[in-house]
This record gives structure tokens, C-alpha cells and sequence, in this order.
């Protein structure tokens, strides 16, 4: 009996266990290359400028979009009110959003940005994080202040990792940039989860990227997020309070649905096992 309940201590340990791991939901955010869905009294609270002639290759929506002339975007574009600029090409068309549906998807950004602060992790510096591999699953860090000048960070890893950086001060990077090897950028998250009111969103910048390279999935929904002339963003998606792009090329990663964690192999042996073991005690 004493051995019935052990090993029935363990199935129970395994499975919840196994059931609370999971990867992190992105659900709705991950239609949108960019997003800037914050509310407040200030006028650049939700507001997104492009550059002119910007090409972003997916859906974007903010609640006060500004397109630069000839800017394209290879998708629908959402909002409340919009300035387009000359010869702007919307392929998907504009559509007209009410405040419930930003405010939905804003709560959404919120709520996973909050569960990525929450994990903590280490404190290091982006730069000694140059030749990291991986550890075949989560992988969280505390960011000091990132302040790089041509400088190029190269992180490996394999398709099961999940790698989040918790960011809490200033990021400063122009030219070099994060390069990814054999990481899904899909599972990439940085995170900054600082706040400020919207009153400051026209001053005060998350992250201030130059002419440099970045991959993955960039919050910011409580602060302005830039991007100069000169980025490379491929497999990038920016979701934050507030935008000001400079930008030529935009691709987002292709989206993909959350992957169920697969129960363990010995977790099915024990419990195909167990009716068995359950007969013979009774004998």
C-alpha cells in the first residue's frame, strides 16, 4: 500500500508538472508586425509615425497611425484616426477600430508583459550574453542598461528555447545588433516593463535603436519605442505604447499557434502500468 501511494505521489507530481509548463500565448498580438494601443491624455499616447517610404510586411495598428509618403504596407492597417501621407498603399485596406478592440488587445500586451517580468532572472549585460547556447528550454535574464555601438551579439540555441530578457532602464544600440542561431524568433521576448505616464510619451524612449540588427518580439506598452534610419528588422515584431519609426524594411516572423507540451515518455509507461499494479495489490 505504502508503495501504491508513492508511486501515485509521483504521477501526481509529474502531471502537474507537465501541465503548468507551457509556451507564453501571444494569441491576437501576433497578427500585428507593430502595435501601439496606449491610452492617455497625451497625443502621442497610441501614436505611430513611419518614415516616408516604409515597407512593412504585415499587419499594423495603433490608435493614431501616421503613414510617410509612399510608405507600403503589405497588410491592413487599424486604427482610430490616420494621417496618410502621399501615395501610400494600404494592401488589406484600413480598417476602423473602436476603443474596445484596442483596449482588448492593449490588456493582452499588458498581461504577457507582466508574466515576463514576473519570471525575473539573471542579471547580466546584453554583451556578455555573446556566444550563449541555450538550454533546450527557458532561458530569462535581467538586462543592466544596454548602451552598444557597433557591436554585435550572437545567441544559439535550437527550436525548443524560449529566451526572454527583462529590461528595466535605458537601451541604446546603433549598428551591430542580435543575431539568432537556431532560435525560433517566434520565442524571443524583450520585455521593458518600465512605465511612465502619457504625458512623457513623447520624450521618453523605451529603446532607441540605430542602424542595427534585432530579430524576436520587442514590448514596450507603457513607453515609446524608436527606430532609426538604416535598421534591419527581419523576424521582428514591436508592440508598445507608443512608436516612431524610421524605417526601410519590416518582416515579421511567420506567427504560429502555441505547441502543447508533450507529456513526458516515462509519465505514459507509469500510468499504462498502473491498472496493473492496481490488480495485484487487490489479489
Amino acid at each position: 500500500m505504502r508503495l501504491l501511494k508513492g508511486l501515485c505521489a509521483v504521477v501526481l507530481s509529474i502531471t502537474t508538472a507537465t501541465s503548468s509548463a507551457s509556451v507564453f500565448d501571444t494569441a491576437m498580438l501576433s497578427d500585428f508586425a507593430l502595435f501601439a494601443g496606449a491610452s492617455g491624455h497625451s497625443a502621442q499616447a497610441g501614436y505611430l509615425g513611419f518614415g516616408s517610404e516604409s515597407d512593412v510586411h504585415g499587419n499594423v495598428a495603433a490608435r493614431n497611425p501616421e503613414f510617410g509618403a509612399g510608405s507600403h504596407i503589405h497588410g491592413y492597417a487599424a486604427g482610430m484616426h490616420s494621417v496618410l501621407g502621399d501615395s501610400v498603399q494600404l494592401d488589406g485596406g484600413w480598417q476602423q477600430w473602436q476603443e474596445h478592440q484596442f483596449s482588448e488587445l492593449n490588456q493582452q500586451l499588458l498581461r504577457l508583459s507582466q508574466q515576463l517580468e514576473a519570471l525575473g532572472g539573471e542579471q547580466t549585460s546584453l554583451q556578455s550574453l555573446h556566444g550563449y547556447h541555450g538550454s533546450g528550454g527557458l532561458n530569462v535574464f535581467q538586462l543592466n542598461p544596454v548602451l552598444m555601438a557597433h557591436q554585435t551579439v550572437e545567441i544559439y540555441g535550437s527550436g525548443d528555447d524560449i529566451f526572454v530578457f527583462n529590461v528595466a532602464d535605458y537601451f541604446l544600440m546603433d549598428g551591430g545588433g542580435i543575431l539568432l542561431h537556431g532560435i525560433n524568433p517566434n520565442k524571443v521576448f524583450f520585455n521593458f516593463h518600465r512605465y511612465n505616464t502619457a504625458d512623457e510619451y513623447s520624450h521618453l524612449a523605451a529603446a532607441n535603436i540605430g542602424t542595427s540588427n534585432i530579430q524576436g518580439n520587442w514590448l514596450a506598452p507603457n513607453m515609446l519605442f524608436q527606430i532609426g534610419d538604416g535598421a534591419t528588422l527581419e523576424s521582428t515584431r514591436v508592440w508598445a505604447g507608443a512608436m516612431q519609426l524610421n524605417i526601410q524594411t519590416f518582416i515579421p516572423p511567420p506567427a504560429e499557434q502555441p505547441t502543447p507540451v508533450p507529456a513526458p515518455a516515462t509519465l505514459i509507461l507509469m500510468l499504462l502500468g498502473l491498472p496493473v499494479l492496481l490488480w495485484r495489490l487487490k489479489q
